[in-house]
């Protein structure tokens, strides 16, 4: 090959912007300070992952924002087009590194996190459930060109309630089904593949849609929760001891409700998510290139020659994305009263999902496979900047020899600002996730959630019927 259209090719492949991850940054800031509307000005920047490569990241912070502000019909819209989006994306998931060896993991199309895969399904069911409890599609606003346009909310029919409710059961049932791929890909017990959440949760939808057959699935998953304390779960931080024995026994008394009479089984369902989950950071690398790759590149003395000259003392090195090791979550007590202001119950909060383990966890299981993908991608391309550099080499010409330095020199800081790491997240997920029910008679009920002995969040919930309520409670700061 023409040693000109070599160093043109090797200009192209190392060009190439990807996200620096400032604004998504701010954007996570902002929902921690409780400014959702300055988080959501700012979801309108073009830099905030409007580009094809990013747009699953957009859709599950869009569906998250919308979801803090209780505006789950447009919340459910985003989490469906993540859906759909991340089943495309893989099934061509060999695209991904067609790009990415060209150019560099931050321009790829970005597929998802298992863990964050896996969460999705999370959110999809209690979206559905929290639309069947609401009854309605909040109204919006939507542009249309320059116009923006109001859509008026829609009270939903008892068919369309009924809808959602199937819905929110579905979406266990192709978690599981998703979560069984994840299982029959690896045999590896590091990996992820297994959701403690799926267990908990979806036992408790299984429970609310109240089948023999759905509480009997129940009945299972609830089992399966020692199961995997004992396995996947047995080296988290955060399930120590004490936690362990909190959600087995939690999981024995839930096993024993499902078959409660009616006028005794649990009827107050919560889910608590505490914190946002810890962020991806660019951790960088040093990187020695076996001088057999440069070797391949040329033939004979010359080469050598000239690999002698241009190689001394330039540093090499690539970034790779990293999670750093997070604090093990709080405890967490719920406390109810009635309406005279009476202490009713104070129960703990169980811990079903210790989020941000799971990323960490990820990432230090994926880290040895990230940097070996990286080391063979960036071979090539130092290869085709030592074939650029060593064609202007002469070692009798001072200039050419110092030129074929110099070029080495910038092709090696073109490609290495090109490798910046892929710090790509679904950043509004919690740090952790808690369960918790009980059950209480008909009437109205203050509450609040205890941490460290201090109250850092109240709600009010009334208790109509014998049909369930589930509490979702948000502490973004928590």
């Amino acid at each position: 090959m023409n040693k000109k259209i070599v160093f043109l090719l090797l200009a192209f492949f190392i060009t190439g912007c990807g996200h620096t991850g400032k604004e998504h940054s701010r954007f996570v800031n902002f929902i921690k300070e409780g400014n959702y509307s300055a988080a959501e000005q700012l979801t309108q920047d073009e830099d905030f992952y409007m580009d094809e490569a990013s747009l699953l990241v957009r859709y599950f912070e869009l569906g998250s924002l919308h979801y803090l502000k209780g505006e789950y019909y447009q919340a459910l819209q985003n989490f469906d087009k993540a859906h759909d989006l991340a089943e495309k994306l893989y099934t061509i998931s060999i695209s991904k590194s067609v790009l990415s060896e060209m150019a560099g993991d931050g321009l790829a199309p970005y597929r998802g996190e298992k863990y964050e895969l896996s969460l999705l399904r999370f959110y999809q069911s209690l979206t559905h459930y929290k639309l069947y409890e609401q009854g309605y599609y909040e109204s919006y606003k939507i542009k249309e060109g320059d116009q923006e346009i109001q859509i008026e909310q829609k009270d939903l029919s008892e068919s369309e309630k009924r809808m959602h409710f199937n819905a929110a059961r579905a979406s266990i049932l192709d978690w599981n089904s998703l979560l069984t791929t994840y299982k029959n890909e690896t045999k590896d017990p590091e990996s992820f593949h297994q959701d403690m959440l799926a267990k908990t949760f979806g036992a408790e939808i299984h429970d609310i849609y109240a089948t023999t057959g759905d509480r009997q699935i129940a009945r299972q998953l609830y089992k399966d929760t020692e199961k995997l304390l004992d396995s996947v779960y047995k080296n988290y931080p955060s399930y120590d001891e004490k936690n362990t024995n909190q959600l087995k026994k939690y999981a024995k008394h839930k096993g024993k409700d499902l078959y409660a009479a009616a006028a005794e089984k649990e009827n107050v369902k919560i889910v608590l998510k505490t914190g946002l989950i810890t962020p991806k950071t660019a951790e960088k690398v040093d990187f020695i290139i076996p001088i057999g790759v440069f070797l391949a590149a040329g033939s004979g003395n010359e080469i050598v020659s000239c690999l002698g000259t241009i190689l001394p003392g330039q540093k090499i090195s690539f970034e790779i994305p990293a999670v750093s090791q997070p604090e093990k979550v709080k405890e967490y007590t719920l406390v109810v009263k009635d309406k005279m202001d009476k202490k009713i119950l104070s129960v703990p909060m169980v811990l079903t999902a210790p989020v941000s383990e799971t990323a960490y966890k990820e990432y230090q299981y994926n880290r040895s496979g990230i940097i070996a993908e990286k080391s063979a991608r960036l071979a090539s391309k130092y290869a085709a900047a030592v074939v650029s550099a060593c064609a202007l080499y002469d070692p009798d010409n001072i200039l050419k020899l110092l030129g074929a330095y110099a070029a080495f020199a910038g092709s090696a800081k073109l490609i290495e600002a090109t490798e910046y790491a892929d710090i790509r997240y679904w950043g509004l997920l919690p740090h952790a996730i808690f369960q918790q029910s009980v059950k209480l008679k008909k009437g109205a009920y203050r509450a609040e959630i205890l941490s460290e002995g201090k109250s850092i969040k109240s709600f009010t919930f009334d208790v109509k019927d014998a049909r369930p309520i589930l509490i979702d409670l948000n502490i973004p700061n928590g």
